[in-house]
């Protein structure tokens, strides 16, 4: 049993959001997951991050996210799930069919079109963001070769989303 998964998601102390309990559902090394709840100014925005292993119970990891889809699922949210969820969105599968039909139905689309960990002569995308792309038609997705794993990092920009602005001050002077 290999054990060096884990997931975890960090906000800037600016934007508003809500911790997501999810811990009941989760299963090392089948479905390793959290959730955060970001309340912006135009939009409220449900972030899933999963880590799913390899060697993991496939058919559990299905079920499970299905569960929690159904929770969190709401007209009034927008969803992202992000994550290293070990299936090659390079080839055509049955496992990818089955997470894009289970995704689908929530709106959720693949987003990540280039490799994700390269390694010697084999190159995959294993690691995907998944969103609304109808809602967020407007959207960036680039690679941010990292070094600090044989995972590349995703950068997922969403245009024209308002977020609260850090740098604002203001300044009252007085002519004498």
């Amino acid at each position: 049993m290999q054990v060096n998964g884990g997931v975890c998601i960090f906000t800037h102390e600016s934007i508003q959001s809500t911790n997501m309990n999810l811990n009941g559902l989760c299963k090392e090394i089948d479905l390793e997951i959290c959730a955060i709840k970001l309340h912006l100014p135009s939009h409220e925005i449900c972030v899933i991050t999963i880590y799913r292993s390899p060697s993991g119970n496939y058919q559990y990891f299905i079920d499970k996210l299905e569960t929690i889809l159904n929770m969190i699922y709401s007209n009034s949210v927008e969803l992202i799930i992000c994550g290293d969820i070990n299936i090659n969105y390079l080839i055509d599968s049955t496992s990818k069919q089955l997470l894009d039909s289970l995704l689908a139905s929530y709106g959720l689309h693949s987003t990540v079109q280039f490799p994700t960990r390269i390694q010697n002569n084999s190159y995959t995308t294993i690691d995907n963001i998944f969103i609304d792309t109808f809602k967020f038609s407007n959207f960036t997705v680039k690679p941010i070769i990292n070094g600090l794993s044989d995972h590349d990092t995703q950068s997922l920009i969403l245009h024209k989303i308002l977020v609260p602005n850090t740098n604002t001050h203001f300044y009252y002077k007085q002519k004498i």
